[in-house]
């Protein structure tokens, strides 16, 4: 495969990781768990650090956290995220995402596969900021 060919199939494997990840950011702000389900593999986890507790949830407990609050777009506010980069190694790829939700504002470290139907995020691992840390803005 010629180097131009290459540079085509790299970028073709960005655009399609951040449609995945552009997907989940969307879901998240409308609050929508079907959505969601469609970007996750079945067995993702999310870990992370939540209202100062160490949290880790599957992806069941988590839809049925979203399902039972109003959704930030619900509720009026702007969808505040940014892919802050990616970065993709064959079939494997990892998402560095910046976003506000509620009153917190999260870094998300989304792992994906690409499992042969398509990128799926198999793995979120999180930081909340308080919307009110100046460390919060700090998120490159």
């Amino acid at each position: 495969m010629d180097k131009e060919s290459l540079v085509e199939e790299e970028f073709g494997l960005e655009r399609a990781v951040r449609k995945t990840v552009e997907t989940y950011c969307g879901a998240i702000h409308r609050g929508d768990t079907q959505a969601l389900a469609t970007v996750f593999h079945p067995t993702a986890t999310l870990i992370g650090w939540d209202e100062g507790e160490l949290r880790c949830v599957t992806l069941e407990q988590w839809f049925r956290f979203v399902d039972s609050i109003p959704s930030p777009a619900s509720e009026g506010l702007s969808c505040e995220a940014k892919i802050l980069w990616v970065d993709i190694c064959g079939t494997a790829a990892v998402a560095k995402v910046s976003e506000s939700y509620r009153a917190f504002r999260y870094v998300d470290y989304l792992s994906l596969l690409d499992t042969g139907d398509g990128w799926q995020i198999v793995g979120k691992s999180y930081h909340q900021y308080s919307e009110l840390t100046a460390g919060g803005d700090d998120t490159t």
